[in-house]
């Protein structure tokens, strides 16, 4: 646990802190047993592989995307803070958002709670190519805030029917006194990651579902701070190997400014996209796409390969990247459009 969070910690005293802090013993082991290997992978549900959050920030308290089959709703929702005010945390954003996503959803998988802990934060980002310098923590700390206090709602069409259904991430989180107070006020130096949060029983069940997407994190480190190209890395790994060989499929501008862009125009996108897309290329070695006039042209690829780390003990807790690979296999699940 990082010394900031040991400090916040120490604010709310003894038995209740503890209890405070969502159980955070029967969390794992917060040292990996020497010689134990595990895959240096993160994960991401297919909801968030198809719906980005938006890319930079936005002065409105909603946002949406939607095609002719499936449309999300992002909403920042009003805080009352108890003698104090009420104030809109704002909608989350960009690459910091999306990255804390993926933790959210890795770090379910590894431990089966709900309950997280937030001091291995500093080590996921390191791992992911996030250097955990000031202006890296505070601009996590801000998306966490956002990501806690926003509700996603979705439909989707289906033959004759059409679904609806709204969720959080998170159901709980236990700030640090006055924290939420300084958030308000933009004086984001003196706000501590929160002690704890609890993830809503949707989202644990849609993270730690058999049809998540296993993300390598060699490939985020590539584009970590880039939130269009984490986007289409995603869109790819979730998408290519889908693919029936043999097979081209073309996703057309209007396709891809509906579920990539930020409100912008689409000469602009277009540019912006380009580069993007060149970048998640370069991480995802192997992905067959081109970019035309059209839209992009997909074709099968193989899935990503994922490295295997081994905690080995010299002076502190170092991982090691064995030789060998270990490809992972997405499960098996017919590509639609209408994703869930």
């Amino acid at each position: 646990m990082s010394k900031e969070t040991s400090l916040a910690i120490r604010t709310i005293s003894g038995h209740e802190a503890r209890k405070a802090v969502l159980r955070f013993d029967d969390v794992i082991p917060s040292e990996i047993p020497e010689g134990e290997e595990r895959l240096d992978v993160s994960f991401i549900s297919r909801s968030f592989a198809m719906t980005g959050l938006p890319l930079r920030k936005l002065e409105v308290r909603d946002f949406g995307r939607d095609d002719s089959h499936f449309s999300i709703s992002i909403s920042s929702n009003l805080i009352r803070i108890p003698g104090y005010g009420e104030f809109i945390p704002g909608l989350p954003y960009g690459a910091k958002a999306r990255l804390l996503v993926l933790w959210m959803t890795t770090r379910a998988r590894e431990t089966g709670s709900r309950h997280l802990e937030i001091g291995r934060i500093d080590d996921w980002m390191a791992s992911v190519g996030i250097p955990p310098h000031h202006d890296n923590v505070a601009m996590a700390k801000s998306q966490l805030i956002r990501l806690s206090t926003t509700t996603f709602s979705m439909m989707l069409k289906k033959e004759n029917l059409e679904f609806f259904k709204s969720d959080t991430l998170i159901d709980s989180v236990v700030f640090a006194a006055d924290d939420m107070i300084h958030y308000a006020e933009g004086n984001l130096a003196k706000v501590r990651f929160p002690l704890g949060i609890e993830l809503s029983e949707k989202a644990f069940k849609r993270f730690t579902d058999a049809d998540v997407i296993p993300v390598p994190n060699e490939a985020l480190r590539k584009i970590s701070s880039n939130a269009m190209a984490i986007d289409a890395l995603l869109y790819m790994i979730y998408r290519l190997p889908r693919i029936p060989k043999g097979e081209d499929v073309l996703v057309t501008w209007r396709q891809l400014v509906a579920w990539f862009g930020n409100r912008e125009p689409m000469s602009k996108f277009r540019q912006t996209f380009r580069g993007s897309i060149e970048k998640a290329k370069d991480a995802y070695v192997g992905a067959d796409v081109d970019i035309t006039d059209e839209g992009l042209i997909l074709r099968y690829s193989p899935p990503m390969e994922t490295r295997r780390l081994i905690a080995v003990n010299g002076g502190g807790r170092q991982l090691q990247r064995l030789r060998s690979t270990n490809r992972v296999v997405p499960h098996t699940v017919p590509h639609s459009d209408e994703s869930s």
